[in-house]
């Protein structure tokens, strides 16, 4: 699966106060300058407590996965799919297809986790999780609900433009 889109996770900067804006502004800055080193191009930026870094052209993953790790700060790294919120049963058939796409091997046991950064949301946490986890189930019986270990840790965060979706935390 090719990912366009990279949630960046920080950890102590967050706890940072009134002066946050200026550790996530170097942050980002030194994101940046370690994916200039890299082939493609790229932009990272900020949005509700959240770095994010965006494909703009083609390359090599691996290659970008290094550059960011060697970056301080970052506490980890989750290539993810954006998508726009068109309603919730394009949610349900998305989620399929990147559970599709991801996996290619669907003999693993999984948990949906939702974060509604979005409170307008017509639905609750808990509702997303139990809906998204039965079209999982549906689409392809041999996947099992383990809410205690999974193999696969879903993770659906409903923005207010957009959903994030990731399963991988490097």
């Amino acid at each position: 699966m090719v990912y366009q889109s990279f949630l960046i996770k920080y950890a102590e900067i967050g706890t940072k106060g009134k002066n946050r804006y200026l550790f996530e502004d170097a942050l980002i800055k030194q994101i940046k300058n370690a994916l200039k080193k890299v082939e493609g191009s790229f932009i990272a930026s900020k949005e509700s407590g959240r770095i994010y870094v965006q494909a703009l052209s083609e390359y090599d993953y691996d290659e970008v996965i290094e550059a960011l790790k060697k970056v301080f700060g970052i506490a980890a790294i989750c290539p993810m799919v954006q998508l726009e919120d068109n309603g919730y049963d394009d949610l349900k058939a998305k989620i399929v297809e990147y559970v599709d796409k991801a996996y290619p091997d669907k003999h693993f046991t999984f948990k949906v986790n939702t974060r509604r950064a979005n409170k307008q949301y017509p639905h609750t946490s808990e509702e997303v999780n139990r809906d998204l986890g039965e079209v999982i189930l549906d689409a392809f019986p041999e996947t099992k609900v383990d809410v205690h270990n999974p193999d696969v840790l879903l993770n659906v965060e409903l923005r207010a433009k957009r959903i994030n979706v990731y399963s991988l935390v490097i």
